[in-house]
């Protein structure tokens, strides 16, 4: 039994709906084919602008400016000073002979003259000595036992007055005994348990170096 027109346009209908619905669906795929590449390609290029600007500001890029020597700071260094220091042989601790009477007054008596400069007040002499009560010679004090020569500067009041009077005039060298009446030495009080109030003391020093204070 044959066709009838009608049918053949509904079928031919039926055909081209078919033939728009895949165009519609091949044009939908085309155009998601185009934004996903697009997409991937805008995500490729913020990954590269990313990478390339953590690269030039931590400077692992090729323009990246290079590191410059490290900064060194001089420090500040004093020369050594390679002068032997000067050393000087303990002498015999020398007896004190005692005065016949006790001092009322400073007595100097130079035992032995050195040589040199004379030590004025404001100068620095070197000394070893030893000191006795010039009553009856009990030792207080010497440096020889020590081993340790001491300095004085002159007319600072750093030791008795008897010492800062007794000590100008003496000379590299020297050996002086000084008689020192109580009053130039520790007064109505004294010092320590050997020195008591009122006592005259005597000493003998060996003078090892005379300081100018002008160099």
């Amino acid at each position: 039994m044959g066709t009838s027109k009608r049918e053949r346009q509904k079928a031919n209908r039926q055909q081209r709906l078919i033939e728009q619905a895949r165009e519609e669906r091949s044009a939908t795929v085309k155009r998601n084919v185009v934004r996903w590449g697009l997409a991937a390609v805008l995500g490729l290029g913020a990954v590269v602008l990313i990478a390339w600007i953590g690269g030039a500001f931590s400077g692992d890029g090729d323009d990246a400016v290079e590191d410059g020597p490290p900064l060194t700071v001089p420090t500040l260094t004093v020369p050594t000073d390679t002068t032997p220091a000067v050393t000087y042989p303990v002498p015999p601790k020398p007896e004190v002979e005692l005065p016949a009477v006790e001092p009322t007054d400073l007595v100097i008596t130079d035992l032995t003259v050195g040589e040199g400069p004379e030590a004025e007040a404001g100068d620095t002499v070197l000394v070893h000595y030893v000191g006795v009560l010039s009553s009856d010679g009990t030792e207080f004090d010497n440096s020889y036992d020590r081993g340790s020569p001491f300095p004085v500067t002159l007319g600072r009041g750093s030791v008795i007055q008897g010492w800062d009077e007794g000590l100008i005039g003496v000379q590299a060298g020297g050996q002086r005994q000084l008689d020192i009446p109580a009053d130039l030495a520790y007064g109505d009080t004294g010092s320590g348990d050997i020195i008591g109030p009122g006592d005259a003391i005597s000493f003998v020093v060996d003078v090892l170096e005379v300081t100018k204070a002008d160099g």
